[in-house]
């Protein structure tokens, strides 16, 4: 009888153990983007829709990026106060750093 208890407690300290492995394995955080990731993520979800995937698009009059040689204060401007008929883009990218992922993926749509 009392092994039986030991081994029955045994056996439901496997199991928490187990759980408490699945669950912290839940709480993780997703693996870490590089900035090039990070600004390409950015720039699909935000950008894509009119310049494309490779920035020739063209939709709505959105400019052609891989012809594009605007500096990056140039390419920063337009991000922050937008241009015919683009949006200013500060609040969507949400911060500095945003900006600066999404101005390097730009440059490199270049030809």
């Amino acid at each position: 009888m009392v092994l039986t208890r030991i081994l029955f407690i045994l056996f439901l300290a496997g199991l928490t153990s187990c759980g408490n492995d699945k669950a912290s394995s839940n709480n993780e955080t997703l693996p870490i983007e590089t900035p090039a990731e990070k600004g390409a993520s950015l720039y699909t979800v935000n950008c894509a829709s009119c310049h494309g995937e490779d920035g020739k698009m063209g939709a709505s009059g959105a400019k052609d990026l891989s012809e594009s040689r605007l500096s990056d204060k140039q390419i920063k401007k337009i991000l922050q106060k937008g241009k015919n008929a683009m949006p200013p883009m500060s609040a969507i990218l949400e911060n500095e750093e945003n900006m600066e992922f999404v101005i390097q993926h730009i440059k490199m749509l270049r030809k």
